[in-house]
C-alpha cells in the first residue's frame, strides 16, 4: 500500500500539461443531471433559516442577559478543542461500504435538528414563570441546548463538509456545481419575510406578538432547511477514492502544516475572522438604528438583479484573473460600499433620505461581487483538500477541517463575546421597542459597518503569499487522476483474488 500512495510531485514536466489536461478529470463530468438538480434545490432550502437573528431573539426576547452569553461563549472554547479533535479522528479513519461521511450525516441530521430548533422554542420552556435575565433557569436552559448542539453540530458539520469535497473528483465539476449551489440566492427569502413579519406584528396588523414571530419563523425554516438536507444526503454521492489505509493522528497533523496553501488560507482566516465582529449588531442597526426591519428589503431593491448578473459574468473573471486577485476583489469591493456609506450617514442616522441611498450603494457594491465571494473561497478550500492529496498522498477532510476552523471557532468566539460585552458598553436598552440614544446609534452603525473592516484587515496579508498557477494546477489533477486509478485497480484486484479464494502471502 505505501507504494502506491508515495507521492512524487511534479512527476509532469512543463512541456507535458497539455497533453496532461486532455487525460486528467478536465472536462469530464461526473455528476448526473437527477443529482445536480437535487444538490441546486437542496442547496437553495438549506439557507432557509435566521441564524442572523438568534444573538437578538436570545438577548431581546428569550431575555437572558448578554454577559451570560458572553461568558458561555468563552466557556466553549475547551470543550471545543476535545470534541473537535475526537471527532475529526474517528471520521477521518472511517471507511463503509457507504463512504467515509455518508453514514455521520445520516446519524447526526436529527439530533443537530432538534438541537438547532429547540433554541428557537426556548421562551416555551419558561411560560408565564416570571424569570430574570440571570436566573438560573434560564442560564440552564441555554446552557444544555447550546452544549448539545454545539456537540452534534460538529459531527454534522464535519460529515456534510466531507461531502461536499468528495461528490466529485473534477475541480471544473466543483467551480459549476458551487456556483449553482449559490445562484439562487434564496437565502434572503427568509431574512425578507422576516423583516416583514416583524413590522406587521409590531403595528398589529398580523394578531400575533413579535415573540411568536420569532418562535414560528425561527423553527419553521429550520425544519424546511434540514429536510432539505435530508433529501441531499440520500441523493448525493461520494466519488473521490479513498486510499484503504487508514490515516493516523500524525497523518492529519502532517499533512495539515506541510500544506503550504493550507496554512497560508487558515492564517488569513483566523485573522480575518476578527471582523466577524459586527454580526451581533446587524439586527440591531435595523430595528433600533433606522427603525424599521422592512427598509433592509427597500435597500436591498436596486442590487436585486446584479446578484444574479454577477454569474453571468463570473466566467471572464475567472479567465481573466487569477483566484488570489478574486479573493482579493471579493473582499475590497464590499469595504469601499461601507466606508462611503459610513462617511455619508454617520451623522444622518435620523434621516432616511440620506442613509437609505448610501445603504443601497453599500448594496449594490456587495452584489456586484456576489457571485465571486460565493464562489472563489469554497473553490479554494477544494483546491487545497486536493493540493494536500497531491503531496502526501492521503485525504484527512476531517482533521484538516477541524484544525482550520478551531483556530478560527476560537477566535470567533472570543469576538462574539467581545462583541456582546460591547452591547453592555455603548449603553444598549434591551427590550422590544427600547429606544436609543443618539450615541448609542452611532456606536451601532460603527460596529456594524466600518469597525469590521478594521479588526479583520490583517487577513489580507496572508494571502499575498498564496500561489496555485494554472500550469500547477493542471499537473495536480493529471498526477492525481492517474493515482486514484490506481488505488481503484488495486482495490478491484484484492476483491476479485478474495471471490476467488485466494489469499496474498502477506495475509497467510
Amino acid at each position: 500500500m505505501a507504494k502506491d500512495t508515495e507521492t512524487k510531485t511534479m512527476e509532469t514536466v512543463a512541456d507535458e500539461v497539455p497533453q496532461a489536461s486532455t487525460k486528467s478529470v478536465y472536462g469530464k463530468r461526473y455528476v448526473g443531471a437527477k443529482e445536480l438538480i437535487t444538490l441546486f434545490v437542496t442547496g437553495e432550502v438549506n439557507k432557509f433559516n435566521l441564524e442572523g437573528y438568534l444573538s437578538y431573539f436570545m438577548l431581546n426576547v428569550f431575555g437572558l442577559d448578554s454577559r451570560i452569553i458572553a461568558a458561555f461563549a468563552v466557556a466553549t472554547l475547551a470543550w471545543d478543542l476535545i470534541n473537535d479533535s475526537i471527532f475529526a479522528y474517528i471520521v477521518d479513519r472511517t471507511r463503509t461500504r457507504f463512504g467515509k461521511f455518508k453514514p455521520w450525516a445520516f446519524a447526526t441530521i436529527g439530533p443537530y435538528a432538534i438541537a438547532c430548533i429547540a433554541l428557537w422554542i426556548t421562551p416555551l420552556f419558561i411560560g408565564d414563570q416570571n424569570w430574570g435575565p440571570l436566573s438560573w433557569q434560564k442560564i440552564a436552559i441555554y446552557s444544555v441546548i447550546s452544549i448539545l448542539k454545539e456537540t452534534i453540530g460538529t459531527l454534522y458539520n464535519c460529515a456534510i463538509g466531507g461531502l461536499n469535497s468528495t461528490y466529485t473528483p473534477s475541480i471544473d465539476d466543483k467551480a459549476a456545481l458551487i456556483a449553482l449551489d449559490n445562484i439562487g440566492d434564496f437565502e434572503k427569502v427568509p431574512s425578507y419575510a422576516m423583516v416583514i413579519m416583524l413590522d406587521l406584528a409590531a403595528a398589529g396588523v398580523i394578531g400575533m406578538s413579535v415573540e411568536s414571530v420569532y418562535i414560528i419563523m425561527g423553527s419553521g425554516t429550520l425544519i424546511v432547511s434540514f429536510l432539505g438536507m435530508f433529501v441531499r444526503i440520500c441523493t448525493i454521492k461520494e466519488r473521490v477514492v479513498q486510499v484503504e489505509e487508514k490515516p493516523k493522528l500524525s497523518d492529519g497533523l502532517r499533512n495539515f502544516f506541510g500544506n503550504r496553501l493550507q496554512v497560508l488560507l487558515t492564517l488569513s482566516n483566523i485573522l480575518g475572522s476578527f471582523g466577524n465582529v459586527g454580526g451581533p449588531f446587524s439586527n440591531m442597526f435595523w430595528l433600533d438604528v433606522m427603525g424599521s426591519a422592512s427598509l433592509q428589503v427597500i435597500c436591498g431593491v436596486p442590487a436585486a438583479p446584479l446578484t444574479y448578473v454577477s454569474y453571468m459574468y463570473l466566467p471572464k473573471l475567472r479567465k481573466k484573473f487569477t483566484t488570489k486577485q478574486l479573493w482579493f476583489m471579493s473582499n475590497l469591493v464590499p469595504e469601499i460600499g461601507w466606508i462611503v456609506a459610513f462617511l455619508i450617514g454617520f451623522n444622518n442616522l435620523d434621516n432616511p433620505w440620506i442613509m437609505i441611498p448610501a445603504l443601497m450603494f453599500h448594496e449594490i457594491c456587495f452584489s456586484s461581487v456576489y457571485s465571486v465571494k460565493k464562489t472563489i473561497p469554497q473553490l479554494m478550500e477544494q483546491e487545497i483538500i486536493d493540493y494536500g492529496e497531491w503531496k502526501t498522498g492521503k485525504r484527512t477532510e476531517a482533521m484538516t477541517s477541524f484544525i482550520s476552523s478551531l483556530a478560527t471557532k476560537i477566535v470567533g468566539q472570543i469576538q462574539n463575546a467581545v462583541s456582546t460585552a460591547v452591547v453592555s458598553f455603548i449603553g444598549y436598552e434591551a427590550g422590544v421597542g427600547a429606544v436609543q440614544s443618539m450615541k448609542t446609534k452611532q456606536a451601532i452603525f460603527a460596529m456594524y459597518s466600518v469597525v469590521p473592516i478594521v479588526c479583520g484587515a490583517l487577513g489580507y496579508i496572508p494571502m499575498f503569499f498564496y500561489n496555485l498557477d494554472d500550469k500547477t494546477r493542471t499537473i495536480m489533477y493529471h498526477e492525481l487522476t492517474e493515482r486514484r486509478n490506481r488505488i481503484i485497480e488495486k482495490s478491484q484486484e484484492r476483491a476479485l483474488a478474495v471471490e476467488n479464494g485466494e489469499v496474498a502471502t502477506e495475509e497467510a
